[in-house]
């Protein structure tokens, strides 16, 4: 945070991360790379220079045309994994230690007296929204309800995007998801989350289609009484895929609707004190009372609009 704060960079996280390392409510702070090729070249236009540290560079998931930076642009690439630094397919890479690195830049330049870039628009305050509802709506009800200590793990396919948008921690470590995308990451590393950090409260944000690949998970967290809390959009679909679908022009392929998924009751059946929210209010209501109760874990259901057929920022 201080090297872009004493150049004024503006700040990314790498795509399908794991763990976001910059506060996600600073002013510098630009959200989440998607990841694609030719997605990323077109959010760092203007940029004559980047520098990766810790990541890979980059992580894509479906193929997406386009050059690797903008012209004119170079990358200077910081890592302590070789086996990355061989892989990056543009730039400079150097393998040191990352802090020791970040340490020694801070060392030898001085403080910017450029104009900072642009700061995200502010996340506007919740208003009223019934089920089925956006995305934005649930998200912003969420991050406007959660406790600033939050920590948050993620796994909703075609929300992850969205969720950067609108949810925004700024505690250390507070922004958890799967490296590279897969599946069935989030309901056991919510668990584990809760049980390594047992005075935060840990809430996990996830897709009705992704929590289906652990869902015993909620097994374990009634069976020990751990206090986590679960946020779940229910679009009845795999959004996501359908998106990759529509880029990768495989329009229509079958298998990716989810119809009649009874999320309360799989939840209430292994022993999860599990709700249906019908608005935004009840939303931030239910999600304040699953924080408070540190003896169960809460599972809040939500019903939201099916995804867009091309992810926000990813056109």
């Amino acid at each position: 945070m201080k090297l872009a704060e004493r150049t004024k960079a503006a700040v990314w996280t790498a795509p399908l991360p794991g763990l976001s390392g910059f506060p996600e409510n600073h002013p510098l702070y630009q959200g989440l790379l998607p990841p694609g090729a030719g997605w990323i070249s077109e959010e760092l236009k203007g940029h004559d220079l980047v520098v990766a540290l810790g990541g890979p560079v980059f992580r894509y998931y479906p193929y997406v045309p386009g050059p690797y930076l903008p012209e004119g642009t170079s990358l200077i690439h910081i890592t302590s994994d070789p086996d990355e630094a061989a892989r990056a397919p543009v730039g400079d890479a150097y393998v040191a230690d990352i802090r020791a690195a970040v340490e020694a830049v801070l060392g030898e330049i001085p403080e910017s007296s450029r104009t900072a870039p642009r700061s995200r628009p502010e996340v506007p305050r919740p208003e009223r929204a019934e089920a089925p509802m956006p995305a934005a709506d649930l998200w912003t009800a969420v991050g406007h309800a959660a406790p600033a200590d939050a920590l948050f793990v993620t796994e909703a396919g075609s929300n992850e995007v969205p969720i950067t948008s609108y949810v925004r921690p700024g505690a250390a470590l507070s922004h958890m998801s799967a490296v590279g995308g897969g599946l069935g990451f989030g309901l056991p590393a919510a668990v584990g989350a809760q049980l390594g950090t047992p005075d935060r409260p840990v809430i996990a944000l996830m897709g009705d289609g992704s929590m289906h690949y652990a869902i015993t998970s909620l097994w374990t967290a009634a069976r020990h009484k751990i206090p986590l809390t679960i946020v779940v959009s229910s679009n009845e679909e795999y959004g996501v895929l359908k998106q990759f679908a529509e880029i990768e022009s495989a329009a229509g392929v079958p298998g990716l609707d989810l119809p009649e998924l009874n999320i309360v009751a799989t939840a209430a059946s292994y022993g999860v004190d599990a709700h249906e929210a019908t608005d935004t209010d009840e939303v931030a209501d239910m999600l304040r009372a699953g924080v408070e109760d540190r003896e169960r874990p809460t599972l809040i259901n939500v019903r939201t609009n099916r995804a867009e057929k091309r992810a926000p920022r990813l056109t």
